[in-house]
């Protein structure tokens, strides 16, 4: 699996061809019930492709949201439960802040399961405190598109 997220690294401009292929290959082994170390694997390089791809995961958002929500609530795995918290983590760190306003039902979606982590006794301390990072994060991006600053522009003129 990590073999996949260095070619990812070294074919920037090729990516777009296909990013698609690498993306199905990683949400296959994520589930896959027989092996531990190769759903907790495959989430970590999907947390990693959310580094590298800011655009190309759009069209794989819902599924990616899905594979988490599914891992943090039903998985048993705490390793697997903190591999799908870091792929959260690193989808709003470093996606574009505007593209949250442009998919509202997905940050909606998100919000609430990084809510329902928080409160869950399922989770361990470490992942509910990671996931109460993210709200954090993502309560300002939001915040900011619902109360932007305000500025005030005084022009003088000297005639």
């Amino acid at each position: 699996m990590e073999v996949l997220v260095n070619i990812m690294k070294i074919t920037n401009e090729m990516l777009p061809k296909y990013e698609s292929q690498i993306f199905n290959c990683l949400l296959k082994c994520v589930n896959n019930q027989n092996s531990e170390l190769m759903r907790v694997s495959s989430l970590g390089c999907l947390g990693e492709l959310c580094k590298i791809c800011k655009f190309g995961i759009l069209c794989h958002i819902q599924e990616i949201i899905d594979v988490c929500e599914r891992t943090l609530t039903e998985d048993q795995s705490l390793l697997a439960k903190k591999g799908a918290i870091v792929i959260l983590a690193n989808f709003i760190e470093y996606q574009d802040k505007a593209l949250f306003h442009e998919l509202e039902r997905e940050t909606l979606q998100v919000y609430r399961l990084l809510k329902k982590v928080t409160i869950s006794r399922f989770c361990d301390e470490e992942v509910q405190h990671r996931a109460l990072q993210c709200l954090g994060v993502l309560s300002g991006i939001v915040r900011e598109f619902m109360f932007p600053k305000t500025k005030i522009l005084h022009d003088i003129k000297i005639f």
